[in-house]
């Protein structure tokens, strides 16, 4: 890839073996609308993309167009029955998609799981769960006593 682009990202998406034809098709225009290049690098026989998302990072505002249309092809898998990760997480860069596939009590229910074996917040502390605040905004250590323990349901020791 150094020898085809200076800069990419790399993303993790995975649809159903069904839609993956569509789904490249559909890659393909947005990267011709854009100007902005994909490698698609996928496994076909599992549905999982990682498609590479070219840019020159000395051009003014390539960074930002190869970011929009990463944050595109997320949206793309999601429409299609997928996931904005197939095998590796979902990282700093995806947080802001996770609203995108799952809703309030689903993202507060994996904010508690998280926070019940991590009280403190040290286990991968630059890794989060999107919050009604802003993207990005790191959430911290929850002030005062758990949910779950003033409920009776969980246990501090």
């Amino acid at each position: 890839m150094g020898r085809i682009s200076p800069a990419y990202i790399v993303q993790d998406g995975v649809v159903p073996r069904t839609a993956l034809g569509e789904v490249l098709g559909r890659i393909a225009e947005l990267s011709a609308r854009s100007g902005i290049r994909v490698a698609n690098v996928f496994h076909a026989g599992d549905g999982n993309l990682h498609p590479l998302v070219l840019f020159d990072d000395a051009e003014p505002g390539a960074g930002e167009r190869a970011e929009e249309v990463s944050a595109a092809i997320l949206d793309l898998c999601i429409e299609h029955g997928g996931s904005i990760t197939g095998e590796h997480g979902v990282g700093v860069d995806k947080a802001c998609h996770m609203p995108r596939m799952f809703g309030p009590e689903d993202l507060e229910t994996m904010d508690r799981f998280r926070r019940a074996f991590d009280p403190e917040g040290i286990a991968n502390p630059e890794k989060l769960l999107p919050t009604p605040r802003l993207c990005g905004e790191r959430p911290g250590v929850r002030k005062g006593e758990h949910p779950l323990v003033a409920e009776g349901a969980a246990e501090l020791f």
